[in-house]
């Protein structure tokens, strides 16, 4: 396909993400969805919609994807924009806070023979911490103060009450 075709491919497809679809028309089953630390990588369209689609219309359900550039080459297609949602349910490990959020992404994506073959996804999670209130400085001085292993002992549970 040409760097144009590719380029469509990727329009219609966040047509039918804004829709919530994600299919094979877009997709192969086999793709590969390099998600940011946190999410991590998911292999295949079935592990993908399982371990991150699903959670994540979960916490956005009204959640509506705009790419404010798309660019393509050859057969890559790359991407930014922004996720408009309201955050409505638990997003890695973080209540409802019920806030309207605006949450930066850049995607690049792999086409072959006329459907995704892989995607690279960068999403802005610090922004996303700002915007619910969290002063991104201190949270990250928290992190930085402790060794690795000290959340090695935390639990998730206990750590929601306090």
């Amino acid at each position: 396909m040409s760097a144009s075709e590719n380029k469509d491919l990727v329009a219609r497809m966040y047509e039918a993400i804004n829709e919530h679809r994600v299919g094979s028309e877009f997709w192969m089953e086999d793709m590969v969805w390099r998600g940011p630390a946190g999410i991590g990588t998911k292999h295949g369209l079935e592990q993908y919609r399982r371990e991150h689609q699903q959670p994540y219309l979960r916490a956005f359900s009204d959640k509506h994807a705009v790419d404010e550039i798309r660019i393509a080459e050859g057969d890559y297609v790359a991407a930014h924009g922004y996720q408009y949602a309201t955050h409505s349910g638990e997003y890695l490990g973080i209540p409802a806070s019920g806030k309207r959020i605006k949450m930066r992404y850049m995607d690049f994506w792999r086409v072959e023979d006329g459907k995704l073959a892989e995607n690279w996804v960068l999403i802005d999670i610090l922004d996303f911490l700002a915007q619910l209130g969290y002063d991104v400085a201190k949270v990250l001085k928290f992190v930085g103060s402790k060794p690795p292993e000290f959340f090695d002992e935390m639990d998730p549970e206990q750590t929601k009450e306090s």
